[in-house]
């Protein structure tokens, strides 16, 4: 362990309660029955409940990345931080870079021992055990990921996705995709999409034939209006479509679970959302549109799709909900809930819808069959709050003090 790195995050350590303990919590607890600024009352009507809370000495913590067992965060002097997701407790603190290059994202390869942590100019290495520089994982061979830093020729300008071989794939300003080898330290593959890409690439898979065989593919979306949607493993685009305005939210995608008419295998489509105020459904293999339907906005989020509906907030009208299969050319609108000021970002165990609204600090959960909003709660200094999964997620949410917490679903 790095001695500097004890001593900067002791602070952190000492302070981590877990809401397990009667004395502990009626201690945190303020007199007007808040914690983090959030009103505990308010906090059960939302169907979750704290877990844990830790308290950092860093500020500006940024770039959460959930993984199976960690939690990382980067602070504003390019500090990383592993902190256990179970518990909150804190593993290990590493600095990385020279907050010179913008942190993209961060990724976990546990069979190697490393974390990556990759930036627009460089990848930063650490070992997932310890953080420490890292150490040679096979004596006999020179790989790239034993240094700490590895240089990339062509920078990156979004955040990374990992292909499932220990290498990442990420968009260029150059409008590339990149597929970049941390073991040799080069990229081994691009294709061109169009101008700069300038938001996060997109894995998205479905069955391609009757014998069950899944293709897995990478979708991508350039400045100049290019989305193009390439196979992950043969590097070959499988269709492309020119929008007249660009996408500024990475796609999603889903998979029906039954057939539609004459179909043989369940429909996997890709939902893009556009600056066009279109919301689309495309084949995730053949590009066929299978419906577009024009909302009264730019749609500047993400949809999100859970099971057979797709949602989407519209700016300044509300959350709206779509039959994500229908047989219909034109979408079909299923409801829209003007009280609704943010995007489902997860479901309670109860699967209720979990939205959140970044500029009001706002968590509401609504009703999945008419939009009802049945409960609200705000969390005044949240800067970031984000989710592992799009069902039944755990909330981890950081704020402008210096404080990590987890929410749970209750059971």
């Amino acid at each position: 362990m790095h001695m500097k790195t004890f001593f900067r995050h002791f602070a952190c350590t000492a302070f981590i309660l877990t809401i397990t303990s009667p004395l502990l919590s009626s201690a945190y607890y303020s007199d007007n029955n808040s914690i983090e600024g959030m009103n505990l009352d308010e906090l059960r009507q939302t169907g979750f409940r704290l877990d844990w809370v830790n308290k950092s000495n860093s500020k500006d913590l940024h770039l959460p990345t959930i993984t199976d067992e960690s939690l990382y965060i980067v602070d504003s002097q390019d500090y990383i931080t592993r902190y256990e997701k179970s518990t909150g407790r804190w593993v290990w603190s590493s600095p990385i870079g020279s907050q010179t290059f913008q942190l993209r994202s961060i990724s976990e390869f546990k069979d190697i021992n490393r974390v990556l942590i990759v930036s627009d100019g460089e990848i930063y290495v650490v070992e997932h055990n310890t953080g420490n520089n890292p150490s040679k994982v096979d004596s006999d061979k020179n790989n790239a990921y034993d240094k700490k830093s590895i240089d990339l020729t062509f920078g990156a300008n979004t955040p990374a996705i990992s292909n499932g071989k220990n290498q990442l794939v990420y968009g260029s300003k150059t409008g590339d995709l990149i597929w970049f080898d941390p073991a040799i330290g080069y990229d081994i593959n691009r294709y061109s999409i169009g101008n700069s890409l300038n938001i996060a690439p997109t894995y998205a898979e479905g069955i391609r034939l009757k014998n069950g065989l899944i293709r897995q593919t990478v979708v991508a979306a350039s400045e100049n209006g290019n989305v193009a949607v390439v196979d992950l493993n043969r590097i070959k685009e499988l269709w492309s479509i020119n929008l007249m305005s660009p996408t500024n939210a990475p796609v999603a995608y889903g998979s029906n679970t039954t057939l539609v008419e004459n179909e043989e295998i369940p429909r996997t489509s890709i939902f893009i959302a556009g600056t066009d105020q279109y919301l689309r459904s495309l084949d995730l293999h053949t590009g066929k549109q299978r419906w577009a339907y024009l909302t009264n906005a730019k749609l500047l989020d993400s949809p999100t799709v859970i099971g057979k509906t797709v949602y989407q907030y519209v700016p300044g009208i509300g959350l709206a909900a779509f039959d994500a299969y229908p047989n219909n050319l034109s979408g079909k609108l299923i409801w829209i809930a003007n009280d609704v000021h943010g995007n489902v970002i997860t479901t309670t165990s109860r699967n209720k819808l979990v939205c959140w609204d970044a500029s009001s600090n706002k968590l509401q959960i609504v009703d999945p069959r008419k939009g009802g909003v049945m409960s609200e709660l705000n969390i005044p200094n949240a800067t970031t709050l984000v989710t592992e999964s799009a069902s039944n997620g755990s909330l981890y949410i950081l704020n402008d003090q210096g404080a990590i917490f987890r929410l749970v679903p209750r059971q």
